[in-house]
């Protein structure tokens, strides 16, 4: 699939749609990063913390549940903190970019709120965001021949179109976060 025509395909959905659906949208994209058990151990151990996944985690829940409730510069702060030693050898694991995509999914989120626009660009990056991991597990595969994670690349594409069509015509509740992963 051309992730450029998705992304359109995306963008043009979110942006007819109201901005708590689309915080929705971009909180699922977001977690199905943070739920990924290799990034949730990956950014523990690169930034010697817990309490950095726990912070992504409570922005992710709440762009789901009620994105009014962000204080978005402080989240913003919180995001940009984050860092970790550029010399460090776990930076050349795939679970690096992992961890790399889910903070960037959630400023994108940020950003998406912040701006309080019709327009979905913000948003459907999130996607994008799980698209780029799902892509680097395609490349470097956990498996021994890689076609359960081309698989997943190629589901991910669909699974976002259709989770979205399910939004956008209400047949989402707040218990499905983890819906299609």
């Amino acid at each position: 699939m051309d992730i450029e025509l998705h992304f359109q395909k995306l963008q043009f959905i979110l942006d007819q749609i109201d901005i708590q659906k689309k915080c929705q949208f971009s909180a699922w994209c977001c977690n199905a990063l943070a739920i990924e058990q290799k990034i949730k151990e990956n950014l523990t151990q690169i930034t010697n913390s817990n309490e950095n996944y726990q912070l992504c985690d409570a922005i992710i829940k709440a762009g789901w549940y009620d994105s009014s409730q962000i204080n978005i510069e402080i989240s913003q702060k919180t995001i940009e903190d984050i860092n970790w030693d550029d010399d460090d050898p776990l930076n050349d694991m795939v679970e690096t970019q992992g961890t790399m995509e889910l903070l960037a999914s959630i400023r994108n989120m940020l950003l998406g709120i912040q701006q309080k626009s019709s327009d979905g660009y913000y948003f459907a990056a999130c996607a994008e965001n799980v698209i780029n991991w799902k892509d680097a597990l395609a490349n470097f595969p956990y498996s021994k021949d890689g076609k359960i994670e081309e698989e997943n690349l190629k589901r991910e594409y669909e699974i976002q179109l259709l989770f979205l069509d399910d939004l956008r015509n209400n047949l989402i509740t707040l218990q499905d976060i983890k819906k299609y992963r």
